[in-house]
């Protein structure tokens, strides 16, 4: 069978919450839903929130982006360093070192190597009707003279297109890295630029290269979309939609056939208005989410993160609901183009939230891509899921001994809390170098975060132990001071505590001091570096590295551990070239077999998706119970007496209790499986604040939160500054790095109705006023101030500041407080607005 839906694939699709106009009305959970099924690919239009064929049929797209393909991202084919880090580099130094035509016939020899036939039968074997190509502006355009087209400009789009076509898919083309640069990061082609939005000639070219795209495929039925620009998001959402509503325009002069997506503008389609009422047609909108991913939902599981986005969050308004009601008003399609939902969640696990992940966008009649089908890396193998829906095998033959050794990111696991061993990206190993004697090795502790972000690990209990004799090779591994140890900066600077005591930061495991690295105050941009040691290996004997190192809710974080031979430099990044190839040094052969071993090293596929997109049956994965009510707590001296209302759906098994230190969140599961409605916890400190949740737990399920209890609240007495962070209370928001004066969290993510509460204690009854330090890149409508309950003062917009971290300080109107203990609540009115402190102020 081929057409809008592969045959074997039976789409039972989960409704999250009631779905939109776009959904089918017969799609309920565990329940296929009917997919018009076509003789081949036809031309596709929109029709209000749906995908259609040209005889009207609604067509459910599901797909995968083809990355790393037609623009190299280098942390996908496990390669990079020395300076070489994206495909700008990569093709400066070839030619450097080659000579220009030599370059060509490498990057031509990865092309036609890294997507193969095999590729293209993975593809349909995953059941999908799509792919998105990301492609490089030069792929089409000779860049040496603008505004001429290559001699083989179309050589991997119709050859795409050719192998979607035998296989009954479609293609979304993606200029995914425009000329000039659209963001500047890597995956425009060349990291650092972002010239697109002040270069009128790198407008030109753009506009030029769609009317090319245009000329040659506009009678093409298997492409599917035109994608103008990948992620703009390098200037203001009014710029954005300027330069993508003149792209539209070359596009329509030329071919009216074709759907030309929008952008989203960092998750929102707000700057567009209605693109109907402004007389746009056949186009979709577009947005990449990502939860859970890049510092968001710190600490949180991938079940509770993907079950928020699909089920709508408890108040069932938040995730693709929101999303839902904005299109559905509109009556305009939408296309999920990046997403990744399996990543780090287990193999099984991970293959049944993707499978509800596309089911549920299919409810609502989304089409979609994930990113992305294929990763590699040196060591090879699925793990526990990585970004790759196909991954290299296993290579058994991985040097253990000098390399990276141990690592976490907040981009593989926010809010890890582990040892060294169970480390989430890279597991620290049994170590063994070669040779025979003793030979000089250098263990690096490597920390560091983006631009932008905060990093805040501790590390404590690092050792390098010889199995044969016990012997401990590092020097002060337990912290307490810098001895045994040298600083390395790398780019940036760290704030190093060698002797941090707050227990709150302390690894599970840790004994008594730790490390902790943070950003220092007033330091701006990447942050890079660490510590390391000397120390003293035997060849051919074998080392046990322990320890034990924590994510205290970090953003945009790397925390690495490295065995060299040979001291690290400062100013010069460590990275790990086991397994790699050093572009910088490598001949002409080592290259050639890199890139020709992507077409032929043996694959190994993620067995979840492969089983859980095909299936038959749906997983029951966020078939929700409902969450428990009633909870009560009765503190104790001993312990804290926690019940609630048993549940009386037949499939809870029982419960799951947690506990937080602060009514931000970040809970810690205390007991699973709690057969019945109550439990004590034994395990409380005299005096310290605690915050209890409880959840239904079913087979395969895990309810929202109940309502959480708290041991007593103390008061606040103003006038006091109150860190947002600090709330006793709050609905729908979110906790995330704050680069303000001061650093640490603010909170964020708010939308209407939400909120956040702070108790305060009066002395006496006086006129007060408000200061809050606000940030917003698109403006907001804002909030409203209540005192117990009571509206006490009308909303307070926050204008456009300039960006998400671009902190302004507004202060109220007056008001009066009366003596005594009082709840203040900030309500958001409007969204998309942040907060890091208010101040309470006597008048």
């Amino acid at each position: 069978m081929r057409g809008a839906w592969l045959g074997g694939l039976v789409a039972a699709l989960l409704v999250g919450c009631g779905g939109g106009s776009g959904g089918s009305a017969n799609a309920t959970p565990g329940n296929p839903v009917p997919v018009p099924t076509p003789q081949g690919p036809t031309l596709l239009k929109t029709s209000g929130t749906q995908w259609v064929d040209a005889s009207g049929k609604q067509v459910l797209l599901k797909g995968v982006n083809l990355g790393n393909w037609l623009v190299q991202e280098f942390w996908m084919m496990g390669q990079g360093g020395n300076g070489v880090t994206d495909q700008c580099t990569l093709e400066a130094k070839l030619t450097e070192r080659f000579g220009y035509d030599e370059k060509e016939r490498l990057i031509r020899l990865f092309r036609d190597s890294w997507i193969t036939t095999r590729d293209w039968d993975q593809l349909k074997a995953f059941g999908f009707n799509v792919v998105r190509l990301p492609i490089l502006w030069s792929v089409i355009e000779d860049e040496k003279k603008p505004k001429t087209l290559r001699a083989d400009a179309w050589k991997y789009m119709d050859a795409s297109i050719a192998e979607a076509k035998q296989r009954g898919m479609y293609v979304i083309l993606d200029l995914h890295g425009a000329a000039g640069g659209q963001t500047p990061n890597d995956h425009t082609g060349c990291a650092g630029q972002n010239k697109y939005w002040t270069d009128a000639d790198a407008q030109e070219r753009t506009r030029w290269l769609w009317q090319q795209i245009a000329t040659r495929y506009k009678d093409e039925p298997v492409v599917a979309a035109y994608d103008p620009l990948n992620e703009p998001w390098g200037s203001t959402a009014e710029a954005m939609v300027a330069r993508v509503e003149d792209l539209y325009k070359t596009i329509r002069a030329i071919d009216s056939q074709h759907i030309v997506l929008l952008p989203s503008h960092y998750g929102s389609i707000d700057a567009y208005g209605n693109p109907t009422a402004k007389g746009m047609t056949n186009v979709a909108f577009e947005i990449h989410p990502y939860p859970g991913l890049f510092g968001d939902r710190p600490g949180d599981t991938p079940y509770m993160v993907h079950r928020d986005w699909l089920r709508c969050g408890p108040t069932g308004t938040t995730g693709v609901c929101a999303y839902d009601k904005q299109v559905s008003a509109l009556k305009v399609p939408l296309l999920v183009g990046e997403f990744q939902p399996w990543q780090g969640a287990g193999l099984d696990l991970g293959g049944q939230i993707a499978r509800a992940t596309y089911d549920t966008y299919a409810s609502y009649g989304w089409a979609s891509t994930a990113w992305a089908y294929k990763l590699v890396s040196p060591a090879g193998g699925s793990g526990q899921g990585t970004w790759g829906m196909v991954t290299n095998a296993p290579n058994t033959n991985a040097d253990t001994g000098v390399g990276l050794v141990a690592k976490a990111s907040t981009w593989d696991c926010a809010g890890w809390n582990a040892s060294f061993a169970n480390a989430c990206a890279v597991k620290a190993a049994t170590i063994k170098v070669g040779g025979t004697g003793s030979k000089t090795y250098y263990f690096v502790i490597k920390t560091g975060a983006s631009s932008g972000s905060n990093p805040d690990v501790s590390f404590d209990r690092v050792s390098i132990v010889n199995t044969a004799t016990n012997a401990d090779v590092i020097a002060n591994g337990g912290f307490g001071a810098a001895t045994g140890w040298t600083t390395l900066t790398i780019s940036g600077s760290l704030d190093l505590d060698f002797n941090h005591t707050a227990a709150d930061k302390a690894p599970t495991g840790s004994d008594g001091a730790v490390l902790r690295v943070t950003r220092p105050a007033g330091v701006t941009g990447e942050i890079n570096g660490g510590i390391y040691q000397a120390i003293t290996l035997e060849g051919g004997r074998t080392y046990t590295l322990s320890g034990v190192f924590k994510d205290n809710g970090s953003s945009n974080t790397w925390a690495e551990m490295y065995l060299l031979d040979k001291p690290p430099v400062p100013g010069r990044d460590v990275v790990d070239m086991a397994g790699k190839v050093d572009f910088t040094t490598a001949s002409v052969a080592e290259i050639e077999a890199l890139f020709k071993s992507y077409a032929t090293q043996p694959n190994e596929v993620h067995t979840g998706l492969a089983q859980w997109l095909v299936s038959a049956t749906a997983p029951e994965v966020f078939q929700l119970p409902a969450r428990p009510t009633g909870l009560k707590l009765v503190e104790g001296s001993s312990g804290h007496a926690l019940s609630w209302a048993a549940s009386t759906d037949a499939k809870v098994t029982g419960y799951n209790v947690y506990r937080a230190s602060s009514a931000a969140g970040n809970y810690t599961k205390l007991a699973a499986k709690v057969a019945g409605a109550s439990y004590t916890d034994t395990t409380v400190t005299p005096g310290a604040t605690y915050y209890y949740v409880v959840t239904a737990v079913t087979a395969a399920n895990e309810s929202y939160y109940s309502d959480a209890a708290s041991t007593t609240v103390t008061a606040v007495a103003v006038p006091a500054l109150l860190q947002a962070e600090a709330f006793t209370a709050m609905s729908g928001v979110q906790l995330e790095a704050c680069t303000d004066t001061g650093g640490g969290q603010d909170v964020g993510y708010f939308d209407p109705d939400d909120y956040i509460e702070f108790k305060i204690s009066v002395a006496a009854a006086g006129n007060f006023t408000l200061d809050y330090r606000l940030a917003t890149a698109n403006g907001s409508t804002g909030f409203e101030v209540w005192v117990d309950g009571v509206k006490t003062l009308d909303a307070m917009a926050v204008p456009n500041t300039g960006g998400w971290q671009t902190w302004v300080t507004q202060t109220s109107l007056p008001f009066a407080l009366s003596a005594g203990t009082h709840t203040l609540r900030l309500k958001s009115v409007g969204k998309e607005w942040n907060l890091n402190w208010l101040a309470v102020n006597a008048r």
